[in-house]
């Protein structure tokens, strides 16, 4: 029987499809998902209080010969980890990691845009990277992320660019409008404090894919806006 999962914080379609033993794509593309999928189009960006429903398993049958001993292996898949990394505004091209996730580590180097792309599993809750020869250290829950149209997840990506709002409490607070406005200011937007769509879309365009920082704009000709 199908079962009705309110979304907890943390929680994605691929951590869950990895807790009963389905794909994600199963999960994500069942039928009774479409109104969800059509509201936050990326699976793994959910929202707590989120409903998603987990679709049965299929049986699956297998012909092999009697007597004999089979091994079936089960499929998982990896969940990929993706993060671009900055000093103020300027890459982490081309430096050493070492990412810590619930007690495994992984070592690696992120490329020349200054990302970090690493397999990890599907369930994973925590983690600490270490990056670079001034070992700047990064804590990471997994699973976080917010929408883009809900104010937690513009707070949370403001944070992590670097436009301090505080703890996010899915409030338009005035923190978060003063942030807002720095950000609107920097990227040549218009400095309204309110998360418009054209904000917003700049933001996620930053943020959640990877994407070098437009050169600042020449405050000399703005007219001392």
């Amino acid at each position: 029987m199908p079962i009705r999962h309110v979304i907890k914080q943390g929680e994605s379609v691929i951590s869950l499809s990895e807790l009963h033993g389905l794909f994600a794509d199963t999960i994500w593309n069942d039928p009774a998902n479409a109104e969800l999928k059509e509201k936050r189009k990326n699976m793994n960006i959910l929202m707590p209080g989120d409903i998603l429903m987990i679709p049965d398993k299929r049986l699956k049958e297998v012909s092999r010969e009697t007597n004999n001993v089979h091994k079936f292996k089960r499929k998982g898949i990896p969940a990929i980890f993706r993060l671009q990394l900055f000093d103020i505004e300027e890459p982490r091209a081309n430096q050493k990691y070492r990412l810590e996730v619930d007690g495994q580590q992984f070592d690696g180097q992120t490329d020349s845009r200054g990302v970090l792309e690493q397999a990890i599993p599907a369930n994973s809750k925590k983690g600490i990277l270490v990056i670079g020869t001034d070992e700047f250290r990064l804590e990471i829950d997994f699973g976080y992320l917010d929408p883009i149209n809900e104010i937690a997840g513009l707070q949370k990506r403001l944070n992590n660019m670097g436009y301090d709002c505080g703890k996010p409490d899915n409030q338009l607070n005035e923190a978060t409008r003063r942030q807002l406005m720095l950000f609107q200011k920097r990227f040549d937007l218009q400095e309204t404090g309110e998360a418009d769509a054209e904000t917003l879309k700049k933001l996620e365009e930053l943020h959640d894919n990877p994407k070098e920082f437009p050169p600042a704009p020449d405050e000399s000709s703005q007219g001392g806006r």
